[in-house]
């Protein structure tokens, strides 16, 4: 008999479902999309039941406007674990279904794939092409990636092409953007690239081998000092997941570390990589998800959010640096990211890998239980060398925006023998407070107990506690005085000094004033 009542998760805050009628014309399926009256809207919502009766009278019920999908959104292990996720962090079934979609399927979009930009070269391009481009290196790397064959927008940023070089060449004349929809991507027979592969040492090689002959379920910590090769470790772990015709997901904590990523492993694998990440526009997004859904792509690599998204064929979870607060989602559905992926292994009966230099307590805990297994690397890779670790005491030192002697000194010897040096500053902004000279007193915000940030680039006072901002104070709001100061050091200001220390060597400043953009941490 054909179910007449329908259970459908709404994204409000109420933890629980409605019953609507089922048209005769419609045959939804738990898991599907359909829109429904709620009260004077319309909301998208999930079918998560089918029955033929109701506890409420069914002259009251209303019925479903629409049926968006004819099959489920999420293969059935994948809809049981988002369906445990909302029980256990306690949210509402409607929005943790709504939050695990992407944005374009959260308005109703179809499920397949979307138009997307493709970028190609032009006659005048390839003619450009044979005469050079002079000093314009970022240039010249893009033209030649797209010498062979076209590239979508996305493919362009994974291999750190900023978008303000690719509108200099379309305005040039030299390339040309284009919206299609992509063609269905094939896996080729040969998957690994033998040529970038590293010879491992005994530790590496009895983490890969333990972890090879794993049937089912498990879940090990790979427990490495830094530079110890656990990129390495994956690289190999994912190739024998390939050769079975099964996918990997790579989780990272940050969108930043995405692109280097992409690269390593675009380097290593023949197939199709794909990245899911909040960088993304809708539409990328949601093709994103497709490919991996229907088994085009055989890696992804993504954020905390790139976890819930179904694969055809999933083989192995890794989460790099599994110990990053970054993998907690803070607001809305808030879940541990590394957690739940954990428990998506558990219910794929695959492995998942922890990988960490720095493990967090409760996973060095458990491995130290035996309830995950424990692999240590302790050894650095390829026969480098350990790092050489100093502390300089600056008592009594004069300081430099921050910086003493000892340290210019070090930064001058290891610039002068053409090593980069990296500078950690957890201070945006030019100064953390403006002060008056002759009374003491502080700007402070006028919404909170914050004292504001100077920035020099934007010439404001920003509260980096609750966001609110104001021109720059050019006196004392105390006394009248206007001798104000400014005091401590942020990015902007050692940005600034380091410019004057070393003219000869490029400065680049990565905070997130000036990465915001799409694409700007890329071109950095």
């Amino acid at each position: 008999m054909r179910p007449s009542i329908a259970k459908v998760a709404l994204p409000v805050p109420l933890d629980r479902e409605f019953e609507y009628l089922i048209p005769n014309h419609l045959f939804p399926v738990i898991g599907a999309r359909v829109w429904v009256p709620f009260g004077p809207k319309k909301l998208l919502g999930i079918v998560t039941g089918l029955s033929h009766q109701s506890e409420y009278d069914i002259n009251k019920l209303k019925p479903i406007a629409q049926l968006l999908d004819l099959e489920p959104l999420w293969p059935e292990k994948l809809y049981k674990l988002i369906k445990w996720g909302s029980r256990f962090y306690q949210a509402p079934i409607g929005e943790t279904f709504s939050n695990v979609m992407p944005g374009a399927l959260r308005k109703g979009k179809p499920a397949h794939k979307q138009a997307i930009k493709t970028w190609s070269l032009t006659e005048a391009g390839k003619n450009q092409l044979m005469q050079g481009f002079g000093r314009a290196v970022q240039q010249a790397k893009i033209m030649h990636s797209l010498e062979s064959s076209s590239m979508t927008h996305q493919q362009m940023l994974d291999i750190e092409a900023s978008s303000s070089v690719l509108k200099t060449l379309e305005q040039k004349g030299w390339i040309e953007s284009q919206e299609k929809i992509s063609d269905k991507i094939e896996w080729p027979e040969k998957r690994v690239e033998e040529e970038d592969k590293r010879q491992l040492n005994n530790e590496q090689m009895l983490a890969v081998v333990t972890l090879n002959h794993v049937q089912g379920y498990e879940c090990a910590l790979l427990d490495g000092v830094t530079g110890s090769g656990k990129t390495e470790v994956y690289l190999q772990l994912i190739e024998s997941v390939l050769e079975k015709g099964k996918q990997a997901l790579v989780l990272v904590p940050e969108i930043g570390l995405t692109p280097q990523t992409i690269n390593r492993f675009k380097r290593r694998f023949n197939v199709n990589i794909t990245t899911i990440h909040s960088g993304l526009n809708e539409t990328e997004r949601l093709n994103a998800w497709i490919e991996v859904k229907s088994g085009e792509c055989g890696i992804l690599i993504g954020t905390r959010s790139a976890l819930m998204t179904p694969f055809s064929d999933l083989g192995i979870i890794i989460v790099d640096e599994e110990h990053d607060t970054s993998y907690k989602q803070q607001d809305s559905w808030r879940y541990h990211a590394r957690d739940m992926a954990i428990m998506r292994a558990h219910h794929e009966q695959i492995p998942v890998v922890l990988g960490s230099a720095t493990p967090s307590l409760e996973t060095l805990a458990n491995a130290k239980a035996g309830k995950y297994l424990h692999l240590e690397l302790t050894q650095r890779a390829g026969g480098a060398k350990p790092t050489t670790n100093s502390v300089i005491d600056v008592k009594g030192l004069y300081l430099d925006s921050g910086l003493s002697a000892p340290l210019i000194a070090q930064m001058r010897k290891h610039l002068d023998q053409g090593n980069q040096v990296l500078l950690f500053l957890n201070r945006r902004g030019f100064s953390p407070a403006m002060m008056c000279h002759e009374c003491g007193w502080i700007a402070d915000c006028v919404r909170c107990d914050a004292y504001y940030t100077y920035h020099q680039g934007s010439q404001e006072m920003r509260c980096h506690h609750c966001g609110s901002q104001r021109p720059v104070v050019h006196q004392c709001q105390s006394c009248g005085s206007t001798q104000l100061v400014t005091v401590g050091v942020g990015t902007e200001q050692l940005e600034a000094h380091l410019t004057e220390l070393f003219p000869e060597y490029k400065t680049i400043r990565i905070d997130r004033d000036n990465t915001r953009r799409k694409g700007s941490l890329d071109s950095a």
